[in-house]
């Protein structure tokens, strides 16, 4: 066995993966939820309104750069994914009151099952991606989650391996607010969760 054969195999420690049966890859998977501008509830963060790898397939109306989960809060058989980082990104134009308003207001969770295998404050999961930087010009400025490097992401310790058909999700938890500052000039919240590992997928 190879030395990459070998960190393959390590990193799905569990019955799925099966030797010479799996395609397997160093791509993510990600989501992305959206509030938009506007009167409550458009605007209503919460728990719920956050929940992501959830609001997934064709009925969501997301495309490939919002999500490229097909079913909700689940892998299609054969896939598997170890997990060796988490990124979270909000859109850089967000208005910054209401990104104090997130910040100060929610930690990020992660389970498998209605195990939670990860809750930190948002600003632990660095987006290692993204716009960096401000424009003089028209005052534009611009709100980012650390330094737009894959080193600035948060890397795990021990992966989180989602096994087939293993029912997992992610959201934030805080106490239900309206951000009225996104009808009054804002631009609105995009935040996009993406799972940084290797995806098992059947050879076909």
């Amino acid at each position: 066995m190879t030395s990459t054969q070998s960190m393959i195999v390590d990193a799905f420690q569990s019955e799925t993966y099966i030797a010479n049966r799996m395609d397997v890859q160093h791509t993510p998977l990600y989501d992305q939820f959206t509030l938009t501008n506007g009167a409550p509830p458009l605007s209503t963060l919460s728990t719920l309104s956050s929940a992501l790898f959830t609001n997934v397939g064709p009925a969501s109306g997301k495309t490939q750069a919002q999500t490229n989960m097909t079913q909700s809060q689940k892998l299609p058989a054969p896939e598997a994914f170890s997990i060796f980082g988490f990124r979270l990104r909000w859109a850089e134009n967000i208005l910054l009151a209401d990104l104090l308003t997130l910040l100060n207001g929610f930690a990020f969770e992660f389970y498998l099952g209605q195990k939670n295998y990860q809750r930190a404050p948002l600003w632990y999961f660095g987006a290692g991606g993204g716009i960096s930087g401000f424009q003089t010009l028209m005052a534009t400025s611009v709100y980012t989650n650390g330094w737009p490097a894959r080193e600035a992401m948060h890397k795990l310790a021990i992966p989180i391996v989602i096994e087939n058909q293993m029912t997992f999700y992610a959201q934030l938890q805080g106490t239900t607010v309206n951000l009225t500052l996104l009808a009054a000039g804002g631009t609105g919240l995009n935040l996009m969760a993406l799972l940084d590992g290797l995806y098992a997928r059947g050879v076909q």
